[in-house]
């Protein structure tokens, strides 16, 4: 069989707006233009999805499941899904078992570096140990290295939005993303302290929150949940990445397509998207005196600077981080996985 025209379900297991659900969502329309037939299958139903449910053609295609373990099993074995694509631990663990009964090829991605708690780390295990006869993909070296997978690296990607914001006045210094340890909120509030003279946001929730609101400074707006970004990206002159820990965050290639500069430190896969002194600034790991200094001499740059680096920005993402990009490449692991073939020891 080839990956023409097939019917693909892409599998995981979520309630709310985060980087999974954004690649899964990007990776459906992607694929749909590739000419394949596509479902989103959830595997709990918590309600409406921000992400699914609000998109015209996404919601189109979505399928909701009750939670139950056999409730994946029972979809697949009642239709002509040719390939399953699952995303996170839950998705990977119960889709692979689910093909491995019905015979079904099966594809994992593996889309965070981050370790969490411990019961995070013991599913995040399982799943590491049931991906071994499967064909997978992880978005970057460094995942790819933490999970100790002879996988696929294909990077995050993006439907191209219909304009950049080079002219836009933009003011926001951005932190977006779950407020947790592994993410840095703390030092984001700390570089705000240090820079009174300017307006910071942060747009996430997690269990942090508390302490982040608590501890924010006059200069920081908590935005909290946020369903739908799209909105908010005209107000963000600078998305700032400050992660002890990272993969190859898909906010980040976000904020780029639309022409946002990106100041992050260098972790993970961050250094295939930002480059230095081009569309962004890529600071040396924890060095919080240079990542204050990147902030200032952002706010230095000419118009004519700015608009040369969200150009850059933009083409940077356009050229290698697009779905036109990287669907093929997602494409050539769903052969491997119909042929029967691994990538994982």
């Amino acid at each position: 069989m080839t990956t023409e025209a097939l019917a693909i379900a892409l599998v995981l297991d979520s309630r709310n707006y985060g980087g999974i659900e954004t690649h899964v969502a990007n990776l459906a329309k992607g694929l749909h233009k590739s000419g394949h037939h596509i479902h989103i299958v959830l595997l709990n139903n918590y309600g409406e999805h921000p992400v699914f449910d609000s998109d015209a053609f996404l919601s189109t295609i979505l399928v909701k499941l009750d939670g139950k373990l056999s409730a994946l099993y029972t979809f697949l074995n009642n239709s002509n899904i040719d390939l399953v694509h699952t995303h996170g631990y839950k998705a990977g663990i119960i889709g692979r078992i689910s093909c491995k009964l019905l015979n079904r090829a099966v594809v994992s991605t593996f889309h965070s570096g981050e370790k969490g708690n411990a019961k995070i780390r013991f599913y995040r295990w399982l799943d590491n140990i049931t991906v071994q006869s499967s064909p997978c993909i992880c978005v970057s070296q460094q995942i790819k290295k933490s999970a100790k997978l002879t996988a696929e690296v294909i990077v995050n990607f993006i439907e191209l939005p219909p304009k950049i914001y080079t002219a836009v006045p933009a003011t926001q210094i951005a932190f977006v993303g779950r407020l947790s340890y592994e993410k840095g909120p703390d030092l984001f509030l700390r570089f705000a302290k240090q820079l009174p003279q300017f307006s910071f946001a942060m747009y996430g929730d997690g269990p942090m929150l508390k302490e982040i609101s608590a501890n924010a400074t006059t200069n920081v707006r908590i935005m909290g949940h946020i369903k739908a970004m799209e909105q908010h990206w005209e107000n963000i002159k600078f998305l700032c990445i400050t992660s002890r820990e990272e993969g190859l965050p898909l906010v980040a290639i976000e904020a780029l397509v639309r022409g946002i500069p990106v100041i992050s430190f260098d972790i993970g896969g961050l250094a295939a998207v930002v480059i230095n002194e081009v569309n962004g600034w890529l600071i040396p790991p924890f060095n919080e005196a240079l990542f204050i200094d990147a902030i200032k001499q952002g706010h230095m740059l000419s118009s004519k600077q700015r608009k040369a680096m969200s150009s850059s920005a933009y083409q940077h993402i356009k050229n290698n981080f697009s779905s036109a990009a990287i669907i093929p490449q997602i494409a050539n692991v769903y052969r491997m996985a119909l042929k029967g073939g691994s990538h994982a020891k």
